[in-house]
C-alpha cells in the first residue's frame, strides 16, 4: 500500500470517528444522572398571574420557569434522579399539581427527537481527497490561507479575510465556478440596505455571542437558555465541551456576520441584530419547543430554525398541538401583529430517499421552507423535494453523490465557536440563515410588511436557477413557475428589496375547509385510486396561498404509497413520494400535506387526490405484504385552503381576473425564455413585476419585436430616428441628441479627412 493510501485511510478514519462522536453527543443532557419533566400549567381564571405560579412551584418544590406565550401555560420543571423511586416521586408531584384548586389544567411535555440539519457528509471527504491527491495542503474548516483573488473584479469588496470566496453573495467566477450563481445581494447593499433595525433569532444549540463576528450586534435581552433553566443569566452560549455544538454559531454568522473587520466573511444582513435561543443541547419536549418558537415574539422579526425530525427516510412527524399553537401565535401576534417570520431548513434527507412532505414542520402553513442548491444552480444530492418548499438559496454541494470529478470545495463561510471560522458550512442548515438574512434586508426596506407579504414577494421574484435541471417545472393556473426541487426558484435579494419598497400589504387571510364525505376506499397493492372533492364556493378566497390536504390511510408499507393533489386548474402537487426506507405498517393519521403550487389560483372546482401504491420492492416488503395485505384503505381526506379575496397591486396583476387558465408543463425553449427574462433584470433596480407565463408566447413575440427595434436603434441613424419620433419629449432625449451630434460630426470629419487624401493639390487649396 502506498504512503498516500495509508495517509488517506487514516484521514478518513479520523473524520468518521469525529462524525460518530458528534452524533452520540449531539443531544447529550447536562447531567447523565438526572432526568427532567416539563410541565405546563394553566391557572384558574381568577388567579392567572406569574406570582401565583411562582408560589405554587415553591410550595411543590419544582422550578417555575416563566410563561409560555401563545399557549396560556406556565412552565414548571421537575428534576429527579434516574431511578424508579425518583420517577414515582415525580409522578406523584404531577398528580398533586392536578389536584391543586388554583390550577385548571396540567399537561406533561412529550419527549421529542430533533436533529440539526447540518451536513457532515462525504462531500468534505472527497474535497479533502482531491486536494490531497493534487498534493495541495487543505484543511476543511481551519485552513488559515485564503485563496488569492483579485478583489477589483468584485462590485463590492469588504476587507474580511475570506470575503472574496463568498461566491454565494457575489459570484464573478472568482473561484473558477460559473458566474452569477449567487443570491444577488449586491444591488440591495448598494441601495443602502444591510438589515439594520431587524432582529434575527437563531433557535439552535447555542450562540457564541462573544465571537468578533457577532458580539457587536448581539441582543442579550432577547436571548434565552432553555437547556439550563437554572441559569439566572439565561445565557445561550453553547456547551463547547460537547462536539457539534457550533451549529447555532455557524447559522448566526451566515446571516449577520460583521463586515469589514478583517476576519472570516460577511453575513447577508451584516448590520442586523442577532439573538439566540438555546434548545438543541439537551432533551427537547413539546413545551420547550413551543416556548422556543414564541419567546420574545413581539420583539423578534425573524426566527431561523435549521433542525427538525430525523431525515432518515423512515419518520413522518408533524408539530404537536402546542407547537401548532405557538406558530399560530407567532404569525398573528408577533411583530405587533404583522407576524413573526419563521424560516425553516427543508432537510438533508435526500440521500436517504426522504421527502420533506413527510416533515410537518417545513410543510406548515406559517413557515417559509428553504432548500439549497449548489454553485451550478443545481439541486444537491442531499436535497429533499416537495411542493411545500418556498424557495432555495445557494449553499454549495454536489448535484450527484457520484459526481466526484466535478466536486469543487465551495461552501458557506461563517463564524465558528471559540472565535474561529469555517469555510464549508453546508446543507440546508446554511440555506435557512442565508434566507433569514435576505428577509432582513427586505424588512429594512419596508418594516410594515406582514409575514405573508414576504411570501408573495418571494413568489414574484424567485428565479429559475439553471437550464440543465428543468424536468419538474410547472406553470400553475396563475402563471407562476413552481417546482418540487426549487419552489418558486432561487432567492433574489436585489429584486425582493426593489419590489418591497413600494409594496401594498395583502388583504387578510381567510381559510375554508372541505371534507371527502364518501366511504373508506380500499387500497390494494400496485393500484391507483382517485378521490374527488368539489369546491363550489370558498367564502372570501379568490386567490389561494397555501393548500393543506389532511390524509389518513392504512397500508402494509407506508413508504410504498404516493399522493398527488390536483387543483381545479390542473396543477399537480406530489405531496408525498415513495420512500424506500419507510417500512412502517402503521399508516398515517390525519397528516397535513402542504403545497404552495396553487399560489394565486382560484379554488372553485374539482380537486382530486390521486393515491398510488406500488409492488413490493424488496423481500422485506414482500413479507410485509403477506402479513398486512388486507389492511390497505384510505380513511380520510380533507382540504384546508388559505388565501384572500383579492390581491393588491392591481395594475401589476391584470391576469388576476382570469379564473379558468390551466397549468401546463413548459418546453425547454419556454424555460430558457423565462430564465433569460429573469436574468436580464437581475442587476436592474426596476423589478420585473408579476410574471404571467400563460402569456409567454405573446410576450415572446413582443420581446422579439422589441429586440429587432433595439438592434436598429444601435446604429446612429436609428438613434436619430428615435429622436425625431419623440421630438416632444425633449428632456428625455437631449443628452442622446448631443451624443448623436458629436458622433455625426466625428464621422463627417473622418469622411472629409479620407476624401481629402484623394483630391488633387489644386482642389485641396
Amino acid at each position: 500500500m502506498s504512503l498516500f493510501s495509508r495517509r488517506f485511510i487514516r484521514l478518513v478514519t479520523f473524520l468518521l470517528l469525529l462524525v460518530y462522536i458528534t452524533n452520540i453527543n449531539a443531544f447529550k443532557p447536562h447531567n447523565d444522572d438526572e432526568e427532567y419533566i416539563d410541565i405546563g400549567v394553566r391557572l384558574t381564571g381568577d388567579v392567572r398571574d406569574q406570582l401565583i405560579a411562582d408560589l405554587i412551584a415553591q410550595e411543590r418544590g419544582v422550578l417555575s420557569s416563566g410563561h409560555i406565550e401563545g399557549v396560556g401555560l406556565y412552565h414548571f420543571q421537575i428534576r429527579h434522579k434516574r431511578n424508579a423511586r425518583s420517577k414515582r416521586a415525580a409522578a406523584s408531584l404531577v398528580e398533586e399539581l392536578k389536584r391543586d384548586e388554583r390550577i385548571e389544567y396540567v399537561t406533561v411535555g412529550e419527549q421529542l427527537e430533533r436533529k440539526k440539519r447540518d451536513l457532515f457528509s462525504d462531500d468534505r471527504l472527497i474535497d479533502l481527497y482531491n486536494k490531497y491527491k493534487q498534493k495541495k495542503q487543505y484543511n476543511d474548516d481551519d485552513d488559515d490561507e485564503s485563496i488569492e483573488i483579485d478583489r477589483s473584479i468584485l462590485d463590492v469588496s469588504f476587507d474580511d479575510k475570506y470575503f472574496p470566496e463568498q461566491w454565494y453573495l457575489q459570484n464573478k467566477g472568482q473561484l473558477n465556478t460559473p458566474e452569477n450563481h449567487d443570491i444577488n445581494v449586491v444591488p440591495a447593499w448598494s441601495a443602502g440596505y444591510s438589515g439594520r433595525g431587524v432582529l434575527i433569532s437563531i433557535v439552535d444549540d447555542g450562540l457564541d455571542h462573544a465571537h468578533q463576528e457577532l458580539r457587536d450586534r448581539y441582543q442579550a435581552r432577547f436571548s434565552y437558555d432553555l437547556n439550563d433553566l437554572n441559569d439566572t443569566e439565561h445565557d445561550p452560549s453553547p456547551n463547547m465541551d460537547v462536539a457539534g455544538n457550533n451549529h447555532g454559531t455557524e447559522c448566526a454568522g451566515a446571516a449577520v456576520a460583521k463586515a469589514n473587520n478583517e476576519i472570516c466573511g460577511a453575513g447577508v444582513a451584516f448590520n442586523s441584530d442577532i439573538s439566540g435561543i438555546r434548545i438543541l443541547d439537551g432533551p427537547i419536549t413539546t413545551l420547550l419547543e413551543a416556548r422556543a418558537l414564541t419567546l420574545f415574539a413581539n420583539d423578534t422579526d425573524i426566527k431561523s430554525a435549521s433542525w427538525g425530525p430525523t431525515d432518515d427516510g423512515t419518520k413522518m412527524e408533524a408539530p404537536r398541538d402546542l407547537t401548532n399553537a405557538a406558530l399560530d401565535y407567532g404569525v398573528t401576534h408577533g411583530r405587533s401583529g404583522r407576524g413573526l417570520l419563521y424560516i425553516w431548513a427543508s432537510g438533508n434527507g435526500g440521500a436517504s430517499d426522504d421527502d420533506c412532505g413527510a416533515d410537518g414542520y417545513v410543510s406548515h402553513h406559517n413557515v417559509i421552507s428553504i432548500g439549497s442548491i449548489n454553485h451550478m444552480g443545481k439541486s444537491t444530492y442531499f436535497s429533499e423535494f416537495c411542493p411545500s418548499t418556498m424557495a432555495v438559496a445557494y449553499t454549495g454541494g454536489r448535484h450527484s453523490r457520484t459526481s466526484y470529478e466535478d466536486t469543487i470545495p465551495v461552501g458557506v463561510i461563517t463564524s465558528d465557536i471559540q472565535g474561529g471560522c469555517t469555510k464549508n458550512f453546508a446543507g440546508t442548515s446554511s440555506a435557512a440563515p442565508i434566507a433569514a438574512g435576505v428577509y432582513a434586508l427586505v424588512l429594512e426596506a419596508n418594516p410594515q410588511l406582514g409575514y405573508r407579504d414576504l411570501m408573495h414577494i418571494t413568489a414574484r421574484t424567485a428565479r429559475i436557477p439553471n437550464l440543465d435541471e428543468t424536468d419538474d417545472w410547472i406553470i400553475n393556473g396563475a402563471g407562476y413557475h413552481v417546482s418540487d426541487k426549487f419552489g418558486f426558484g432561487v432567492l433574489d435579494a436585489g429584486q425582493m428589496v426593489a419590489l418591497a419598497q413600494n409594496w401594498t400589504n395583502v388583504l387578510p387571510r381567510y381559510e375554508c375547509i372541505f371534507n371527502y364525505t364518501g366511504d373508506n376506499v380500499k387500497l390494494n397493492i400496485d393500484d391507483t385510486i382517485e378521490i374527488p372533492i368539489d369546491v363550489e364556493n370558498c367564502i372570501n378566497i379568490t386567490h389561494m396561498e397555501h393548500v393543506v390536504a389532511r390524509v389518513s390511510y392504512d397500508f402494509h408499507r407506508r413508504g410504498d404509497v404516493k399522493l398527488t393533489l390536483t387543483s381545479p386548474s390542473k396543477t399537480p402537487s406530489e405531496v408525498l413520494s415513495y420512500r424506500s426506507n419507510d417500512a412502517s405498517h402503521k399508516g398515517i393519521r390525519n397528516f397535513p400535506f402542504l403545497t404552495n403550487h396553487n399560489w394565486d389560483e382560484h379554488p372553485v372546482g374539482r380537486w382530486t387526490l390521486r393515491v398510488e401504491t406500488r409492488k413490493p420492492q424488496t423481500s422485506e416488503s414482500e413479507q410485509s405484504a403477506m402479513l398486512y395485505r388486507d389492511i390497505g384503505a384510505l380513511n380520510h381526506f380533507s382540504l384546508r385552503i388559505f388565501g384572500s379575496h383579492q390581491r393588491e397591486n392591481k395594475k401589476e396583476d391584470q391576469h388576476a381576473k382570469r379564473k379558468n387558465a390551466f397549468a401546463y408543463v413548459p418546453t425547454q425553449d419556454e424555460i430558457e425564455s423565462m430564465y433569460e427574462r429573469e436574468f436580464a433584470v437581475r442587476k436592474s433596480p426596476n423589478v420585473m413585476l408579476k410574471r404571467n407565463y400563460h402569456k409567454l408566447s405573446e410576450e415572446q413575440e413582443i420581446e422579439k419585436r422589441t429586440s429587432m427595434q433595439s438592434s436598429m436603434d444601435q446604429s446612429i441613424w436609428g438613434k436619430i430616428r428615435g429622436v425625431i419620433k419623440d421630438v416632444f419629449n425633449v428632456s428625455k432625449y437631449i443628452a442622446l441628441g448631443l451624443e448623436i451630434y458629436h458622433k455625426v460630426m466625428e464621422y463627417l470629419h473622418k469622411i472629409m479627412g479620407y476624401v481629402h487624401q484623394f483630391l488633387p493639390e489644386k482642389s485641396k487649396t
